[in-house]
């Protein structure tokens, strides 16, 4: 009875260390969270939504550290660093979409400077090239030709910025030439004016009365 007894309980222990031991560790859970937070990154989320992706990197280190520690046990239970895993993985998403969001935000915003820019340099070009340009105005108009060169730089900067999803510097040369711009329209009225009575005041004064 003794003997029948002992190993029963052999048995059952022996069932209990083996359902113990089995446990196997989410390695595919863990990897599809890893893959989620690498295309966060990819897509910007260090930058564009850099509070969420915090978030999912601690997220993501606290269920790989709770995997490793239950590896280490003897009875090993996955449920909770399985719930960890989800979270993470849900974080990571999460700060993805958020970056992709943000950096649509951003680029409409500089795509807008920069059209809005292009417009005034445009308008200005138009103005110098229809500005009258004779004996004491020819430096003033070479002048502000000189001025929307530097305006048209800045259009270029600003583009350039935008393919390399820098988009505040993007906005900021955008400005620069758009203010240009508006100072060669200023700058041509005044030549404009300054012709005039340049004009004037080479007519016979008998053309004056």
């Amino acid at each position: 009875m003794k003997i029948r007894f002992f190993s029963l309980f052999l048995a059952l222990a022996s069932t209990a260390l083996i359902a113990g031991c089995g446990g196997e560790p989410p390695a595919s859970d863990l990897a599809a969270a890893k893959g989620a937070l690498d295309a966060a990154r990819a897509a910007g989320a260090e930058k564009f939504a850099a509070s969420d992706y915090s978030a999912a990197q601690g997220a993501y280190s606290g269920a790989e550290q709770a995997v490793n520690t239950e590896s280490e046990k003897l009875f090993k239970n996955f449920d909770q660093s399985k719930q960890m895993i989800a979270d993470a993985k849900a974080k990571a998403d999460r700060a993805k979409a958020a970056a992709e969001a943000e950096k649509g935000r951003q680029r409409s915003a500089a795509e807008g400077a920069i059209s809005a820019a292009a417009s005034t340099v445009q308008e200005a070009r138009a103005s110098v090239d229809g500005a009258p340009a004779g004996k004491g105005t020819e430096s003033d108009i070479e002048q502000l030709r000189s001025d929307l060169n530097g305006a048209d730089a800045d259009l270029n900067a600003a583009r350039s910025a935008v393919a390399s999803e820098n988009f505040d510097q993007a906005q900021s040369s955008a400005q620069s030439a758009q203010s240009k711009a508006a100072q060669v329209q200023s700058g041509v009225q005044a030549a404009t004016q300054k012709y005039e009575e340049l004009v004037e005041k080479m007519r016979p004064w008998y053309d004056r009365i």
